[in-house]
């Protein structure tokens, strides 16, 4: 009896152990790039800012999201409506705000750009990439005291119930979660371009389009990608792509 008022106590003591470290260590990463563009934007040289911006996002792969809404608002007061599109995809593929979708919609609204209607499905996908860590580190925290709570009750010939067909199920969680990424890939036109039925410069045009547009990408061939175009498989030239998120 002992054991069992224990057993979840054990499993929550765990979560909350793991989950806090990992978020101590997250929040100490510092980029110096980041801080340089930080002072930068805060004297109002909104240019030089975005230099030091840009090698954070481009060369260390380091951001946050003020540092993304930063990029987006001087990309806009610049009229770079493409590249204002694309850093508000990237914070809100890493930071879902409902204000950030509506922000992307208008732009999208005014430049004539398709891919902009967000589904309710996009944003819990993309709240589950928010928390991504959180959720394969609680899961991971739940199982490993599952597994000694379920021996040791196996030990004192205590029935175990259903209870092996939940770890299974935790520990499936655990693998897919891990291996298998869940979001579609998008990616944002970079520039005007032709779109092409097949992954060559050979292949029939499909048709011109105007930069900014959001697709979803559905695999690189080489130096083409493969997209969905108006729910057709098309391609075009990865120069003239911007993948969000990767």
């Amino acid at each position: 009896m002992k054991m069992q008022s224990l057993s979840p106590k054990i499993f929550i003591i765990a979560a909350l152990f793991l989950t806090l470290v990992f978020n101590i260590q997250a929040n100490s990463l510092k980029n110096n790039n980041i801080t340089i563009g930080d002072s930068l934007f805060e004297k109002k040289d909104y240019q030089a800012a975005i230099i030091y911006y840009k090698k954070a996002f481009e060369e260390d792969h380091a951001f946050s999201q003020q540092m993304l809404s930063r990029m987006a608002m001087i990309e806009e007061s610049a009229d770079h409506y493409v590249m204002t599109l694309y850093y508000l995809n990237t914070m809100y593929s890493y930071y879902p705000d409902s204000r950030v979708i509506q922000k992307m919609e208008d732009l999208g609204d005014k430049y004539h750009l398709s891919g902009y209607s967000y589904t309710d499905l996009e944003y819990l996908i993309s709240i589950y990439k928010e928390y991504y860590y959180y959720i394969i580190f609680s899961l991971s925290a739940i199982g490993i005291p599952f597994i000694v709570y379920l021996f040791l009750r196996y030990k004192k010939g205590i029935g175990l119930g259903m209870r092996p067909f939940i770890f299974v199920c935790i520990l499936g969680g655990v693998f897919y979660l891990n291996n298998y990424d869940i979001t579609p890939s998008m990616g944002i036109i970079k520039s005007d371009c032709i779109i092409m039925e097949g992954p060559s410069s050979g292949s029939a045009v499909v048709e011109n389009i105007d930069a900014g547009h959001r697709v979803r990408v559905i695999r690189q061939e080489g130096i083409w990608y493969e997209i969905d175009w108006k729910n057709q498989y098309r391609f075009v030239r990865d120069v003239y792509l911007l993948p969000i998120g990767n």
